[in-house]
């Protein structure tokens, strides 16, 4: 029972190389036929061996899978770690690029709508020529491509966040807002 239960044990530890054995009871059959005096004698026994494995703990193995999971679990941290940090740089293009859209959606188109209208109206009252009203056209077509821009930007940075909430990389295609942004002020500006 004692060995059953010292194999059960071996069993749960994932012990299954058994170095060597120690014997701890020998007991040997026993069957002599002697012969004194014209007599047979028999002499008969049982031979019983009882052996217990003795296991090497592994050391080096204990020790080699205690840094291998150790690595995991760094390798794990390091990994959550870098996901929160892309997390928040995606969270915060995504922030940047919608009020960049909104602020063209709500604001900028309306009110260069609302320039173009008063631009036809002074023209169909004589009191612009044909070139300003073209001029006027131009800066709307380009504030709206502009708009467009930064509509497409906020897509690509609402993949990203999305990317990096599940643990992907962000990717390191970031929007080029600010050159955009800048064409469009700076041609919507002066000229």
């Amino acid at each position: 029972m004692a060995r059953i239960e010292a194999a059960l044990l071996a069993k749960s530890y994932g012990l299954t190389g058994a170095t060597r054995f120690v014997s701890l009871l020998d007991v040997a059959g026993i069957s002599k036929k002697t012969r004194e005096n014209g007599e047979t004698l028999r002499e008969s026994g049982v031979e019983v061996e009882f052996q217990v494995p003795l296991f090497d703990f592994g050391e080096v193995k204990v020790r080699q899978a205690e840094e291998s999971y150790l690595q995991a679990v760094n390798r794990l941290t390091a990994k959550a770690i870098n996901v929160r940090s892309e997390a928040r740089e995606a969270y915060q293009g995504y922030r940047a690029t919608y009020d960049i859209a909104r602020h063209y959606r709500r604001e900028v188109l309306p009110l260069r709508k609302i320039i173009t209208d008063e631009m036809l109206l002074r023209y169909n009252a004589m009191q612009i020529d044909v070139f300003a009203l073209l001029i006027e056209a131009r800066q709307r077509i380009t504030t709206t491509s502009a708009a467009i821009e930064a509509e497409r930007d906020f897509w690509i940075a609402e993949t990203n966040l999305g990317a990096a909430t599940l643990g992907g990389n962000a990717g390191s295609s970031s929007p080029d807002t600010p050159s955009t942004t800048a064409t469009a002020s700076e041609s919507a500006g002066g000229h």
